[in-house]
This record gives structure tokens, sequence and C-alpha cells, in this order.
């Protein structure tokens, strides 16, 4: 019991912080400007940091697979979404 007592402020923090880190809006400054910036942090940025994306180098194909694993994970991402993001990312953060 004083496990569990001690337990549930801290994963009430975590759950907190964790919602309150999805409602900011992510830093766009590390993503060239063009069509699907914003759809890129919108989409992305909910669940990584910027510079995550930014850091990776990637051809359109992978970037493809990486969105559709984050499909898989949870992302709520449409088929004209997926495309947007995918040639942006193709485009801007080629290898």
């Amino acid at each position: 019991m004083t496990k569990l007592l001690i337990a549930l402020p801290i994963l009430a923090a975590a759950v907190i912080s964790m919602a309150a880190a999805q409602e900011a809006k992510p830093d766009l400054s590390l993503l060239p400007e063009g069509p699907g910036r914003e759809l890129v942090g919108a989409k992305c940025g909910t669940c990584h940091n910027i510079a995550i994306v930014a850091g990776q180098r990637r051809d359109r194909i992978a970037w493809e697979q990486s969105i559709e694993q984050m499909i898989g994970r949870g992302a709520e991402i449409s088929d004209t979404e997926f495309e947007v993001i995918a040639a942006y990312l193709g485009k801007n953060f080629a290898p």
C-alpha cells in the first residue's frame, strides 16, 4: 500500500508532463520553409522534439517507412497528410 501511495503522485506527474508536452507548440525553427512544414510540426512534433526529425537523413522511401512505423504506434495521419509529410521530409532531409 505504501509503495502505491508513493507511485501514484509520480505517475500523475508523468501523465501531466506528457499532456503539457503534447499541448506545447513545437519549435519549427529547424524545419525549412515549404509545403508540409507546419504539418510535420503538428504530426511529428507532438511525440518527438523536432530536432530528432531534423537530425535524420533519409530518402523518401525510408521516410515513408518511418511514418508507417509511427502510424503503427498510434500516430493519426491521413493518406493525404502521409503524402505531404513524406514529400517534405524526403525533399528537405535526404542524405
